[in-house]
């Protein structure tokens, strides 16, 4: 339980701060306590207080909301261990979407050789060379049965696994890609290829992958791996001299976006050579330690939510708002009058926002999994809310979204829990203002769209149950 807060550390990126604990358990019992002391008037708000049951409960969801789409921030994508930014799936594509405009994502990474070290002999000839790249089903996106094009271009500037890297970080590249493939992507029918089974080769069906075949850029592949011998496999920085790694590059638009887990064992570079006649395989892998730099980056002109980010600061339109992965947009929430409730202690509180369909969109996007809340404590530095924390300190081994909300549920909403953040709201111990995006960003292309609070018919709206002392 004590590593809770260093978990969303971790997994959640984005943060330029975060808040620490020293001591967990007597900060979840401050948030107790402190939840039976607060003090706030909702007259002042609303006058739609319903006297609830014997226990004097009451209610109202006229509490004043303020919200707007605002653009993201850069994210690490690679940082040094053991505390660092170490993903396994990473998007790629020219992502097209009718509503909130282009993303671009793609690969940098390196392939180093594996711990057991294959024997060099003279007489080794190389048959070729293939690139692998497991697909992740889960984590791609939108439509996705039509041609995808990827190039492959080899590094001439190499990755450094002591740096920290975020997604606008490039690297330079020879000119000429090295190979090119048009698929379209099968991802969840397992493929029949040929390997190597001592002197002959054999059918072996394996997971969905994409294969590339690594003979172009005017032979440089082969030129590169006839000089692969014994001393190069010494050590991995012997190999990445020869060579640094890959960028792998979407060189068609389209209206999804795919996912790769490059550390996988199915992602490698696949060396097949005969060694007398014996047919060999020996795989050039992406380890733990071994960096992967996703590149990526939104542009919204001419699309539908361009017309609804915030300018210079100032809501422009909250009616709608949009929500997106990557370093796509953000929503941005305001309770400015939560501190005129007085003389109350919160039994509830839940922010409940209607998903919404734009005419222009289609079938194919589906709704984002899980988002989540932090809390704006300056405009440089964001904080998990305490109802995250909380569900995840009471019930350390399970989903923090089945007791926080944050998923979409099957009347059309997203709910998410902040009765514990609204205490401390009360009491002038929070922030009024309220973030809300895509958990695990950096990993998914998924993208929403939610009333705001000047929606004419469904308006977002904080629900809160209440008892006066």
């Amino acid at each position: 339980r004590l590593c809770m807060a260093y978990y969303f550390r971790e997994k959640i990126t984005g943060f330029q701060s975060m808040k620490k604990m020293t001591n967990p358990a007597l900060w979840v019992l401050s948030i107790s306590l402190a939840a039976l002391f607060s003090c706030n008037d909702p007259t002042v708000i609303g006058s739609d207080l319903l006297s609830g049951d014997q226990l004097d409960i009451e209610f109202t969801d006229t509490l004043t909301l303020r919200a707007r789409t605002v653009t993201n921030d850069s994210f690490t994508v690679w940082g040094p261990t053991p505390n660092g930014v170490n993903f396994q799936n990473f998007v790629f594509g020219d992502f097209q979407d009718p509503i909130f405009g282009r993303s671009v994502a793609s690969i940098y990474s390196q392939f180093v050789t594996s711990t057991s070290l294959p024997r060099f002999e003279a007489g080794q000839v190389l048959d070729s060379v293939v690139l692998l790249v497991a697909y992740n089903k889960d984590l791609s996106y939108g439509k996705l049965d039509e041609p995808f094009t990827m190039e492959v271009y080899r590094m001439s500037e190499g990755l450094d696994a002591d740096e920290k890297y975020i997604n606008t970080d490039s690297f330079s590249v020879f000119p000429a890609p090295l190979a090119s493939a048009t698929f379209i992507p099968n991802l969840t029918d397992s493929l029949t290829v040929l390997e190597p089974n001592a002197d002959t080769m054999r059918a072996v069906k394996v997971v969905p992958h994409l294969r590339i075949r690594m003979d172009g850029g005017g032979g440089i592949i082969d030129s590169i791996f006839s000089q692969v011998d014994s001393a190069t496999f010494a050590n991995d920085s012997s190999f990445l001299e020869l060579l640094k790694g890959f960028w792998l590059k979407p060189a068609s638009q389209n209206h999804g976006m795919l996912s790769f887990n490059m550390r996988n064992t199915n992602t490698a570079l696949r060396y097949y050579y005969t060694d007398g006649t014996d047919k060999k395989t020996y795989d050039f892998r992406i380890f733990t330690g071994n960096p992967v730099v996703l590149h990526q980056r939104n542009y919204y002109a001419g699309s539908e939510v361009a017309e609804y980010l915030a300018q210079g600061g100032e809501i422009s339109n909250d009616s709608v708002l949009f929500m997106q992965g990557l370093n796509g947009v953000n929503i941005d929430f305001e309770i400015p009058y939560a501190d005129e409730l007085k003389d109350v202690i919160i039994n509830k509180a839940e922010l409940v926002l209607p998903i919404r369909t734009l005419p222009n969109d289609t079938d194919d996007y589906g709704l984002v999994a899980q988002i989540y809340a932090t809390e704006r404590v300056t405009d440089d530095s964001l904080a998990i809310v305490e109802d995250i924390f909380l569900a995840n300190l009471s019930r350390p081994t399970e989903d923090f979204g089945n007791y926080f909300g944050g998923r979409p549920t099957t009347d059309g909403y997203y709910k998410l829990s902040l009765t514990a953040h609204l205490q401390r709201m009360l009491e002038g111990n929070a922030s009024k203002n309220l973030r809300l995006t895509v958990y695990v960003r950096s990993e998914r292309a998924a993208r929403l769209v939610l009333a705001g609070p000047s929606h004419p018919t469904t308006p977002a709206k904080l629900r809160v149950s209440f008892t006066r002392y």
